[in-house]
């Protein structure tokens, strides 16, 4: 044991060794920004959102979706249901259990705006206030990444890359304005927010252990799989940093799942009632092989504007490749990298990579994508990779860090895992259906290759660009610029820009896109015809819907009457006068059961599914009364204790360390130091 009281003259001697010393790029900074910073990644937040605050969310992806998820969520919390697992009135007053499955995060965030937000109650106010939401997510991608380069990196560095991290065209373009994800959005946000962390893993332990916690929890219920394909890059990150941090790093993500569990523990159990391979048989767009990133000579033929962005993305990259080829790094990181341009640019051949995909042996039904995505993001990935190696290329005249080295091999294997040439990997992986699509990895390009911008733009600001076989700053900032421009130039956002129209709610032609999910492959066609669809179609005919929950004799003759308590619970009163059938307007899933009111049995009533597969109850002669809960038992609450206990100990931890007497002459940004002295002992 080290008396706390004999260690300060010892630590005052040698912080002032410089072995003893951090590198002086890096820079502890506090998690909330300097003011000048955080309002300059605000304002440019705002104005490349101005549509977003001034209109709401586009029409494009799966806006509509998302807004028709928003009505039914918020209605139901502002209730009373607090988490809504049952969206009762969804597709057309018949119900779906999506949330069981769906993430949360963007939803209970849009819905808590509401009250501040206060929007008119039109078929638009949900577009409107996701729209607010968005916009709160780029704001939160910029000074979460900001906060991760400052640690190393000067202000002003960080600042521009934090920027230019909100621009890059995967993050703004594809998911932003083109697709509207609204949970791999929020990813953007937590990423880099958890490399920052990790940086400060070893210093001040507890509330950064809990920040990590936080944080990967809030990845987990914003998409979670994008957090899966995270925790790999975030792991070696924090390996580079060494032993400590790495288990540091791991205890953060075990607890961060506990306080997801509350989402977690339910999907995970549950998953085995929902078939979201049946989607892929009545939508073969969503197949994983026309999801790696392709060019095809009919898509090339439909796409005017694809042969000029080709055009400068093979240019750009052959200036790229020529840097590399001149770059102070190794000859094997030079290769590889070479390598890797290599593959990606022998992909803009037409037909090159559905030869691959075909000769994989993975199972497609043809390379049309849907609207061009495995084109467009091939070539938005080959802009944002040309950045990130450009960047390396910058930093590699002086000794680089171990994280940057890891970045650069995250991106190099995020991009190789998206193209053809590793279609045989998907084919004998295990559960990479699951993935779905194989261009998700481009969030993963995208957060790597903004570290490197910022190592290389914070390089250029400090180092001589004369004796730095590198780019200069001027040369850094035009790729940038080229690559957010053409990115733009591929999506088209100044036309999503200029159409101020959005995405409305109109109950009587909304569906919940995964039906197929739910809907057990039999039952799906008569389902769809009920409610005006077809499973091979995204055309919905405007049906009546009738408010409440319908209940009607199919067999037999007698009584009945309905009550719809809370989403999740009906009371039922019923009066047959024979053996008979009751038909429950609301879509049968197996955590529907029967629960006899007080003084009653439930021997004579059984419940099961029509065929169109709506609730279907059959009634013994006489008088019944009972409940039918969606009860999703002991995962939701088992989930709920973890999550409740979870944030109890982390309160309870972060509280004692709070009010703990400091150690008399040992301020507490020393200890870090003074524990590397002593060899890891306990003071």
């Amino acid at each position: 044991m080290v008396e706390s009281r004999s260690l300060p003259p010892r630590v005052a001697v040698l912080k002032d060794n410089p072995l003893n010393k951090r590198e002086p790029e890096v820079n502890r900074s506090k998690l909330i920004p300097p003011a000048p910073a955080a309002l300059l990644i605000v304002a440019v937040a705002a104005l490349f959102c101005l549509r977003l605050l001034i209109g709401g969310v586009p029409p494009n992806g799966d806006a509509r979706d998302h807004a028709v998820y928003q009505f039914n969520f918020s209605r139901q919390f502002w209730s009373g249901d607090l988490y809504p697992r049952w969206l009762a009135d969804a597709d057309k007053g018949y119900g779906s259990p999506i949330f069981l499955a769906q993430y949360p995060f963007p939803y209970f965030v849009t819905a808590l705006l509401r009250p501040v937000l206060s929007f008119a109650p039109t078929d638009s106010r949900e577009a409107r206030e996701l729209g607010i939401y968005c916009f709160l997510m780029v704001v939160g991608a910029g000074l979460a990444s900001y906060y991760w380069f400052r640690y190393r990196y000067s202000a002003l560095a960080s600042t521009l890359s934090a920027i230019t991290y909100m621009l890059l065209p995967y993050l703004a373009e594809v998911v932003l304005y083109n697709r509207v994800a609204i949970g791999e959005l929020a990813t953007f946000v937590w990423m880099p927010l958890l490399l920052g962390l990790a940086d400060r893993a070893t210093t001040k332990r507890l509330p950064i252990l809990s920040a990590i916690a936080v944080s990967f929890a809030l990845l987990l219920m914003s998409n979670i799989l994008t957090a899966i394909l995270f925790v790999p890059a975030l792991l070696l990150y924090a390996a580079a940093s060494g032993r400590r941090t790495t288990l540091s790093v791991l205890f953060g993500l075990a607890f961060g799942i506990c306080l997801a569990a509350i989402y977690i523990v339910p999907a995970l159990y549950y998953q085995r009632l929902f078939t979201p391979k049946e989607t892929i048989v009545h939508r073969p767009l969503a197949q994983l092989g026309r999801n790696l990133l392709y060019v095809s000579s009919s898509e090339l033929h439909s796409r005017r504007i694809a042969i000029p962005v080709m055009a400068i993305v093979i240019c750009l990259l052959a200036f790229v490749a020529y840097q590399i080829a001149r770059s102070a790094a190794g000859s094997t990181t030079r290769m590889s990298m070479l390598l890797v341009l290599g593959l990606g640019l022998a992909l803009l051949i037409p037909d090159l990579g559905p030869k691959l995909i075909t000769l994989s042996g993975l199972r497609v039904s043809g390379f049309d994508s849907y609207s061009y995505y495995a084109m467009d993001i091939l070539l938005t990935a080959l802009f944002t990779i040309g950045l990130g190696f450009l960047s390396y290329c910058r930093i590699s005249a002086r000794r680089t860090h171990s994280q940057e080295r890891v970045l650069l091999v995250v991106v190099c294997c995020a991009f190789i895992s998206m193209l053809p040439w590793a279609a045989i990997i998907w084919k004998v992986a295990p559960y990479t259906d699951a993935v779905q699509y194989p261009w998700r990895f481009t969030s993963i390009l995208t957060v790597a290759v903004a570290g490197l911008f910022a190592a290389g733009i914070d390089d250029c600001l400090r180092g001589d660009s004369r004796s730095n076989r590198g780019p200069s700053l001027r040369v850094m900032a035009c790729v940038a610029i080229i690559a957010i421009g053409a990115g733009g130039l591929v999506w088209r956002v100044d036309r999503v820009c200029r159409d101020l129209s959005v995405p409305r709610v109109d109950i009587t032609r909304c569906m919940d896109p995964m039906y197929f999910a739910f809907i057990p492959p039999s039952k799906i066609y008569q389902f769809a015809k009920r409610v005006g669809t077809s499973p091979d179609s995204v055309d919905v005919e405007s049906t009546p819907v009738q408010p409440g929950v319908s209940a009607l004799y199919t067999a037999g003759d007698g009584r009945i009457s309905l009550n719809r308590v809370t989403p999740e619970r009906l009371w039922v009163t019923a009066e047959s006068q024979g053996k008979s059938q009751v038909q429950i307007g609301q879509i049968y899933f197996p955590l529907w059961k029967i629960v006899p009111a007080k003084g009653f049995s439930v021997d004579g009533e059984t419940l099961g599914s029509s065929a169109d597969d709506l609730m279907e109850v059959s009634l013994t002669p006489g008088q019944h009364e009972f409940w039918l809960v969606f009860d999703t038992g002991l995962p939701e609450r088992l989930g709920g204790f973890l999550s409740l206990a979870s944030v109890l100990v982390m309160v309870a931890g972060l509280a004692f360390v709070t009010l703990r007497r400091r150690r008399p002459g040992i301020p507490d940004e020393e200890l870090p130091a003074v524990e590397a002295i002593v060899g890891g002992r306990e003071i």
